[in-house]
């Protein structure tokens, strides 16, 4: 039930889970779950849940509806993320890099970091004209293997960091054209190094591809993706060729803004 993965040398249980039902929760309809359900999930004791939803409750961080009888996240938890991105530097600078290329492309402009084998969704720009404007809401969390965002994202990571970020799992597949196979995936991070960005051709969601390029910070470390995504139909092999260089750019831009001065870019 940890998402990281990671394993920690002095775990506290209750704290242990209180988190995999926080997971639960995220996860959950947006009513929320009854703590027989809760319980079931995680072989837990109803008792068990019932105290630790409660001193959540206490807290704001979980909530009971108006039935008395389901629970889901509270508005604290958003208060809490909220200070994420001005902690890590993501500023207003940002945001004009993403608007300004959003507006000069008329496509949705994400700006995505990694969380373990996920891309979460940090910033985005969505173009005011485009009738259908694509990609996922702020927030969202998608998985690397099969989005350009996460591609990017992964694109330097050695044989061992890589097989470590999977451990052995099989890669979900949720189109025809998602990469399912970690050798293939490999093979397909080289191309993307090679050339500098990530495509996804309706890799997560047929009839939406995008392009993305990596951010670097000071000591030259991908921190960050940004990709210009649209339906398939604008977004075909000549739109996405002219996005490149704007992307390029944009990256760049925010690249230097992090202290990098990645002679790769």
């Amino acid at each position: 039930m940890n998402p990281s993965g990671n394993t920690t040398k002095y775990p506290v249980q209750t704290l242990e889970k209180a988190l995999q039902i926080i997971n639960i929760l995220k996860e959950g309809p947006s009513d929320g779950i009854r703590i027989k359900d809760i319980s079931q999930k995680l072989g837990m004791g109803k008792s068990t849940v019932h105290r630790i939803l409660n001193t959540l409750a206490a807290y704001g961080y979980v909530e009971q509806g108006s039935d008395n009888k389901k629970y889901r996240l509270g508005w604290k938890f958003f208060e809490v993320g909220s200070v994420i991105p001005r902690q890590r530097n993501l500023t207003n600078m940002e945001l004009k890099v993403l608007w300004d290329l959003c507006d000069r492309y008329e496509e949705t402009v994400n700006l995505g970091v990694r969380v373990y084998d996920k891309v979460a969704i940090v910033a985005k720009a969505d173009p005011q004209k485009v009738l259908f404007k694509s990609g996922p809401y702020l927030g969202d969390q998608e998985p690397v293997h099969a989005t350009g965002l996460g591609k990017a994202l992964i694109s330097e990571m050695d044989e061992e960091e890589l097989d470590k970020l999977f451990g052995g799992k099989s890669l979900k597949q949720y189109t025809i054209n998602t990469i399912t196979s970690l050798a293939e995936l490999k093979n397909h991070l080289e191309e993307v190094r090679e050339q500098g960005y990530a495509l996804d051709q309706e890799e997560l969601s047929i009839g939406l591809s995008c392009i993305a390029m990596p951010v670097y910070n000071y000591t030259n470390e991908i921190i960050a993706a940004l990709s210009i995504s649209g339906p398939s139909f604008r977004m075909d092999q000549n739109k996405i060729m002219s996005c490149q260089k704007g992307l390029k750019e944009a990256c760049e831009q925010l690249s230097t803004f992090f202290g990098s001065n990645n002679s790769k870019q």
